[in-house]
C-alpha cells in the first residue's frame, strides 16, 4: 500500500521557526506558541519535526507576531507569498512588471528593490501632505 505523506515544509522555514522558538525571549512552550498562534500543539510538534507542511497564510502570520519574527520572514523562508503580495498580483498591472522583472537577472534584483522602496516612500510622503 503506498501512503501519502504530506509535503514537508522547507528546511528554512523549520530553521527559523525552531530559532524564534528557542530565542523566544518570553520562554513560551511549544503549548503556549501553538495555542497563541491559534494552531494545535500536534501540529507544531510534527511540523517543527519536518513532518507537515507549511501551514496557512493566518496561521504564519500568527506564529509570526507571536515570536517576535519580521512581518514576512516566515513567508520568505517558506516560499510563499503573503496576502499582501497575492493582492498585488491580482491587479492588472502586476503582470506587465512582473514579467519585465523577471527578465533581470538575478544580481540587479537587490538594486531594484531598493529603488522600489524609495519610489514608495518618496509617494506616501506625497499622499500625507
Amino acid at each position: 500500500m503506498n501512503e501519502n505523506k504530506p509535503a514537508k515544509a522547507p528546511e528554512r522555514f523549520i530553521r527559523l521557526l525552531r530559532k524564534a522558538m528557542d530565542g523566544n525571549k518570553d520562554e513560551l512552550s511549544l503549548r503556549q506558541v501553538a495555542r497563541n498562534a491559534d494552531i494545535s500543539p500536534a501540529y507544531l510538534s510534527l511540523l517543527l519535526k519536518g513532518e507537515r507542511g507549511v501551514p496557512s497564510n493566518d496561521a504564519i502570520v500568527q506564529l509570526e507576531r507571536v515570536l517576535n519574527i519580521p512581518d514576512g520572514e516566515l513567508f520568505k523562508s517558506a516560499g510563499r507569498p503573503n496576502d499582501q503580495a497575492l493582492e498585488f498580483f491580482r491587479k492588472e498591472e502586476a503582470g506587465p512588471i512582473v514579467r519585465e522583472l523577471a527578465t533581470m537577472p538575478k544580481s540587479q534584483l537587490p538594486d531594484v528593490l531598493k529603488m522600489i522602496e524609495r519610489f514608495v516612500k518618496k509617494q506616501r510622503r506625497l499622499v500625507r501632505k
